[in-house]
C-alpha cells in the first residue's frame, strides 16, 4: 500500500508539473539546435570568405591576362598589316622600286606575338584542390574553356616560332641587316618568299581570331566573378 501511495503521488506530481518538464526539454533541444546553427553559420561564413578571396585572386589574374591578350592582339595586327603590304608589293611592284620597303618588312618575319601562358587558372585551381569552391558552374566551365583556348594559342605561337627558325637563314642570305641593304632583290620577289608571307598571314589571322575569343571569354569571366562578390 505504501508503494502504491508513493507511485500515485509521483504520477500526480508528474501530471501537475508536465509543462515545466516539456519547457526544460525544449530549452535543451533549442540550445543544441542553436549551437549547431551557429557552427554551420560560422563555417558558411568562413567558406564564403575563402571563396571571395579566391574570386578576387582570379579576377586580378584574369585582368592581367586580358591586358596581355590585348597587347598581343595589337602587336599581331600590326604585323598582319605589314605582311599584307609585303604580299601586295611582291605581286604588283614589277619594277622592283619598293625592294627596300619589302626588305624592311621582311625583317619583321623574325618577330611574332607571343602570349605563352604556362598553366591556366583552371589547371591551377585543380592542382590546388579548390575546384569544389567554385559552385557557379558557368564560371567553372568558362575557366576550363579558357584553359583549352590558351593551349591552342600557345600551339600556334610555337608553330610560328618554329617557322621563324626556317625563315631567318633566308633573310640573312637575302639581306644585310646593318648596314641595311637588299642583297638579293629577285629572291625577295620570288613566289617561294611570297608563300612565306601567306603562311604568316594565315597564322596571324588565326591567332587574331583566338585572341578575340580569349578577350571575350576573359571579360565575361571577370564580370561573372565580380557579380559573385556582390
Amino acid at each position: 500500500m505504501r508503494n502504491q501511495r508513493a507511485m500515485k503521488k509521483f504520477f500526480t506530481h508528474i501530471r501537475s508539473e508536465w509543462y515545466r518538464y516539456i519547457i526544460e526539454i525544449l530549452v535543451v533541444v533549442i540550445g543544441i539546435m542553436a549551437a549547431f546553427s551557429l557552427d554551420n553559420w560560422q563555417e558558411s561564413m568562413k567558406e564564403r570568405k575563402e571563396q571571395n578571396e579566391l574570386y578576387s585572386d582570379f579576377i586580378q589574374e584574369l585582368q592581367k591576362d586580358l591586358i596581355e591578350i590585348q597587347g598581343n592582339t595589337k602587336f599581331n595586327r600590326t604585323y598582319i598589316a605589314s605582311y599584307e603590304r609585303a604580299s601586295q608589293i611582291i605581286l604588283t611592284d614589277h619594277d622592283r622600286k619598293l625592294a627596300d620597303s619589302l626588305g624592311i618588312i621582311s625583317i619583321g618575319l623574325m618577330e611574332f606575338s607571343d602570349f605563352q601562358k604556362n598553366g591556366s587558372a583552371y589547371e591551377l585551381l585543380g592542382a590546388s584542390g579548390k575546384l569544389d569552391m567554385i559552385d557557379n558552374k558557368k564560371i567553372l566551365y568558362g575557366l576550363q574553356s579558357l584553359g583549352m583556348l590558351y593551349t591552342y594559342i600557345n600551339r600556334l605561337e610555337k608553330n610560328q616560332e618554329t617557322l621563324i627558325f626556317e625563315v631567318v637563314p633566308q633573310l640573312f642570305e637575302y639581306l644585310s641587316l646593318k648596314p641595311f641593304e637588299v642583297k638579293q632583290v629577285e629572291a625577295l620577289y620570288s613566289y617561294q618568299f611570297h608563300n612565306i608571307f601567306q603562311v604568316y598571314l594565315r597564322l596571324g589571322n588565326e591567332k587574331d581570331g583566338l585572341y578575340q575569343q580569349a578577350e571575350s571569354e576573359l571579360k565575361r569571366l571577370i564580370s561573372d566573378m565580380e557579380n559573385e562578390l556582390k
